[in-house]
Parts: structure tokens; sequence; C-alpha cells
């Protein structure tokens, strides 16, 4: 008798493990499934003083970990782009694919200028300031960022570059770029007698929450 309590007792006890891990499971699997993302997967637009193209990519991630967008100051005279998210290749033959995201790569090399610091402000549509980040340093004229907000469910959103500190290579990686191009010295002469000004862009985009 002794024997079948002990043993119903141990039963009971190894099984309610197994149900609390299935709820904790299925509960993680029902936050996962909602992900996040703007509503054009690439933005682009010439800053205020025309010396970049900035352009401004947008992967789609889980609410967990927040809304992932890339931001690449480019050549103004650069072809506007087709690109895909965040952290995947863009110098690669358009035919190719990245099997694990199922994205398409596009041809175009994208020409990135060095850019010193800059400062993000994200506003709601009725001008509330939600999130900032300021004195931002690119790696090559790339920024990724992460963006956390308690929600996303808020629709159109402004999001504005300010302050952009044109890095001191400018000029040289100008001339490189463009050669001794008629419109490349003139933003050339530009940068290099305002090198202490700033530069901004703003982009009027809509988070998605699916």
């Amino acid at each position: 008798m002794n024997y079948i309590i002990s043993l119903v007792t141990l039963t009971i006890i190894f099984t309610l493990p197994n149900m609390g891990f299935a709820q904790t499971t299925a509960n993680s699997t029902q936050v996962n499934d909602q992900e996040v993302k703007l509503i054009s997967p690439v933005l682009q637009k010439v800053s205020e003083k025309g010396t970049y193209l900035v352009a401004m990519k947008s992967g789609q991630s889980s609410l967990s970990t927040g809304l992932n967008i890339e931001i690449v100051f480019l050549n103004k005279t650069s072809p506007y782009l087709n690109a895909p998210p965040p952290n995947s290749e863009s110098n690669l033959s358009s035919t190719e694919y990245t099997k694990n995201s199922g994205l398409v790569i596009p041809s175009v090399i994208e020409r990135t200028l060095p850019v010193k610091s800059y400062d993000i402000t994200i506003y709601s549509s009725d001008g509330k300031e939600l999130w900032k980040k300021t004195n931002q340093i690119p790696q090559g004229g790339r920024a990724p960022q992460t963006i956390m907000l308690k929600d996303y469910n808020i629709g159109d959103i402004t999001i504005s570059i300010k302050n952009i500190i044109p890095d001191p290579a400018l000029a040289d990686i100008l001339l490189k770029q463009n050669g001794n191009n008629s419109n490349a010295l003139l933003v050339l002469n530009q940068s290099a007698s305002k090198e202490s000004s700033s530069d901004s862009v703003e982009f009027k985009t809509k988070i998605i929450v699916i």
C-alpha cells in the first residue's frame, strides 16, 4: 500500500513542473507572436543643407527586442535604394538572396559619407516626444538604432535627425567619390565654409504592430 502511495506521489511531483513549463511556453509564444516595423522598409531624403542623402532602413522585429532601424548617411549623388532591413549586406549581386531572412540583396554599393555625431528624436502625431538620443556616433556613415517604447500602437510618427555634424574627412571623401564635378565642388565649398554648422533631416512615417 505504501509503495502505491509513493508511486502516485512521485507521479504528481514530476507532472506539475511539466504543466508549468507548458503554460510558460504558451504565454511566451503569445507575446512573441507580435512584431513591430515602420510602414516602409526604406525611407530616403536629402538633408536640409543638401550634403547628405539620408536613408532609414527598418526591419521587422519582435516587440520584446524593440523597433530596429539603421540610419545611413549617403552621398547626395547616390541612387535611391530599394534596400533590405538592417544587418544585411548591400554590395552583392541583386540576384543573390539571404536564405535565412528571404531578403533580396541590392546590387547598388552604398556610397556612405562620414558623420561625426547626430541627435535623433521621435515625436507622436500630436508633437509629444516619445524617444530621444543625443550625440550618437555612426561607424562608417552607418548608425543602427534599437528603439524601445512603452506602446508601439501609436500610428503616425515623425523621426527627426538633427545636429548632423560632418566629419573632418568629409571634404576629401567627396572629392574621391565625385571627382572634379561642379556640383561636388559646390557641396565641398559649402561644407568647408560651414564646417562647424550642422545639418538635419525629418521623416514622417508610421509604426505598425502585426
